[in-house]
């Protein structure tokens, strides 16, 4: 497997971009796909609202507790939005 070094996350419409570098950037592949969310939402200023929010790759939803260091070199495009339920 090859890991992951660089990725960038936006949002739905590809307005708001942030790209990440794991060679010596903020975040490491020790952080969790959460944490690089959260980063995210800090650098553009994002306020939570009370939901959750979540990061797509390839149209799969990552999961929040894996390593950025156990992901796929794919895993280049992220989508992050809240998640939202019907109802």
């Amino acid at each position: 497997m090859v890991a992951l070094n660089r990725f960038t996350m936006s949002d739905l419409a590809r307005q708001k971009r942030v790209e990440v570098d794991l060679d010596g950037g903020v975040l490491s592949r020790a952080h969790s796909v959460a944490q690089a969310v959260e980063h995210y939402r800090d650098r553009m200023q994002i306020r939570d609202a009370g939901l959750r929010w979540t990061a797509f790759s390839r149209g799969v939803m990552l999961d929040g507790k894996r390593r950025l260091g156990e992901l796929e070199v794919t895993d280049t495009e992220w989508t992050v939005m809240p998640e939202v339920s019907a109802g």
